[in-house]
Parts: structure tokens; sequence; C-alpha cells
């Protein structure tokens, strides 16, 4: 009987571990976004759609509409990460990054050519987007 409650105990232990560890596991959402404001790919399904828009010579816009649901709070982070290669200047001078604080349900990323000699053109940019509860 002083064995199985001993073995009762260990694994109840042992469930209590497992549940406190998920409860606190955080997630990372991530989202690879094209130039022209189309999702190319995310993990899991946490982005509804995007609100693109470009002024030339000035600042690409994107508007992030995350999924209801997909935060309950507002995320602790989120990183906006270029890697468009489109061109000499995008490689080089190009930044996406937030213009914005992340809210439950938008994330707001402009797209910028910093340090390029004369006008920047076309400011529309490729990044990677990650994001975490």
């Amino acid at each position: 009987m002083k064995t199985l409650i001993s073995l009762l105990s260990v694994i109840f232990l042992i469930m209590g571990a497992a549940s406190v560890s998920a409860a606190t596991k955080n997630t990372i959402f991530s989202a690879n976004i094209n130039k022209d404001g189309t999702v190319a790919a995310q993990s899991p399904h946490w982005i509804k759609d995007i609100e693109y828009s470009s002024q030339p010579d000035y600042a690409a816009s994107y508007k992030v509409n995350l999924m209801p649901g997909a935060f309950q709070k507002d995320p602790k982070f989120c990183v906006a990460s270029t890697y468009d290669n489109s061109s000499y200047e995008h490689t080089l001078y190009g930044d996406a990054k937030l213009s914005s604080k992340p809210t439950r349900s938008e994330v707001n990323v402009i797209g910028l050519i910093l340090g390029a000699n004369g006008p920047s053109g076309d400011t529309s940019m490729s990044f990677y987007l990650v994001c975490g509860k």
C-alpha cells in the first residue's frame, strides 16, 4: 500500500510539473512577408491580412492584421527584419522595422531605404516578422 501511495504521489508530482511547464511556455509566431504585402509563409496561422501602401521616395507601410484570438494580450515582443535583395540599394540600405507598439489586433511595419545617395524610389521590402506571447 505504501508503494502504491508513493507511486501515485510521484505521478501527480510529474503531471503537475509538466502542466506548469506547458503553461509558462512562450509561443513564437513567425511570418515571411513579400514586398507587395502578401504572406509567403506563416507559422502558426496568425495573420488575417495585410494592408499595404507605398509612397515613392518615402516609406512603404504594412498594417499586419492579426487573427482574432491569436493573442489574448498585446505581444510581448515583435521584430521585423528585411531579407530583400531585389536591388543593390534594397540589399545594402533596406530596412524594415516596427512603426508602432504591437497590439492584439495589429502590427505596423515600415520599409525604408536609409543612407542611399539621392531619392530612395520604391521602399517596399520583403521581410520576416516574429512576435512572441
